[in-house]
């Protein structure tokens, strides 16, 4: 831990969401699909003074990843989500996926580089995400960051068509907005009393 650090708890909140964003290829290139991981927790060791020195871990249940595509009919939309789940992050054999951050970059006051490693499939590739960090009053922090990855690097491949759609581009966007919370105001107040 360091000197200046002060450790916030993350989790959902009705505020935050964990996104990841896959883009059609061809004829859809306009649309893309969006699944979001509703169960996930970590902690960030924030050093207000020195945010370089900071820290960030992460750990997200894959098995909680939902699919809510309005453009795909609820059949679709449940098949292209169990395809997800178990042939690209093999959610039965890999049911957390995790990020350690090694090294954060300041650009700005509020503006960061946040790389580290993420693994999932058993597989942890190095990231960058690009982070804005808002302190929001002593006891809570806003972090707003989004990630590109290639699914080939991990050596994953999209099929190339998917139950006669269009396929999806290697590309994908991870994308989060969370509210980390001081340690102590993240415990709740039930559970102080003696």
């Amino acid at each position: 831990m360091v000197k200046n650090e002060t450790r916030y708890i993350i989790r959902p909140t009705g505020e935050s969401s964990v996104a990841v964003q896959v883009f059609r290829s061809g004829l859809m290139a306009r649309r893309k699909h969006v699944l979001f991981l509703q169960q996930y927790s970590g902690e960030v060791g924030y050093d207000s003074e020195n945010p370089e020195n900071s820290r960030v871990q992460l750990v997200f249940d894959a098995l909680s990843m939902v699919c809510r595509d309005q453009w795909l009919k609820p059949k679709k939309r449940q098949s292209f989500l169990t395809f997800v789940q178990k042939e690209i992050l093999a959610a039965d054999e890999h049911e957390t996926i995790t990020f350690t951050s090694n090294r954060i970059q300041r650009i700005s006051s509020t503006r960061f580089q946040l790389e580290g490693s993420l693994n999932f499939r058993g597989s942890a590739k190095p990231v960058v995400f690009e982070v804005v960090v808002i302190q929001n009053g002593k006891d809570r922090l806003e972090i707003d960051g989004t990630a590109r990855l290639r699914m080939s690097d991990y050596g994953i491949g999209w099929p190339s068509a998917f139950f006669g759609l269009v396929g999806t581009k290697d590309e994908v966007v991870l994308r989060f907005l969370l509210w980390p919370e001081r340690t102590a105001a993240a415990v709740p107040k039930k559970t102080l009393a003696v």
